[in-house]
């Protein structure tokens, strides 16, 4: 078995390096940190074979935080609700800008809700970002703009 750097090795080399060392494990190493291993490794596999072309972004953070503000300002429309009240989101919830196979995808991470978006014309690029603000309930989100170039 053969040490990898993390950084320059690709992914599916990484897996199978993983996949080797569960098998080597065999019954050496406690049978729940093999376990764990070898769901990675599952895991890990059945993500690879959905998309290649996509790329899962996930908006994380407290009741109230400004994830769904956050989420319509990157999908550029309002399609997330958002309410003074809490929680308000019950469901994630995609902008896909290119659909075509994402599916799948979407179906094994169990997103009910699609957005289906037509293609920003440029690229985004935030010319100043985020500020937070410490309040007495949650942060404070102050976006003062996005530039835009062509790509």
């Amino acid at each position: 078995m053969k040490i990898l750097p993390r950084r320059d090795t690709p992914l599916d080399d990484r897996l199978e390096a993983l996949a080797e060392a569960v098998t080597a494990a065999g019954d050496r190493l406690p049978e729940p940190e093999v376990s764990a291993a070898r769901a990675v490794v599952e895991r890990a596999g059945a993500r690879r074979g959905l998309s290649l072309d996509h790329t899962v972004v996930a908006l994380a953070g407290a009741t109230g935080s400004g994830k769904s503000s956050l989420f319509n300002l990157l999908a550029g429309t309002e399609l997330a609700e958002v309410g003074v009240t809490r929680p308000t989101t019950g469901a994630a919830q995609a902008a896909v800008w290119r659909p075509d196979g994402s599916g799948p995808l979407l179906d094994w991470l169990g997103v009910p809700r699609r957005h289906a978006l037509a293609p920003p014309p440029r690229a985004w690029s935030c010319s100043t970002c985020p500020t937070t603000t410490p309040s007495t309930s949650a942060t404070t989100w102050r976006w003062t703009g996005w530039s835009r170039w062509p790509t």
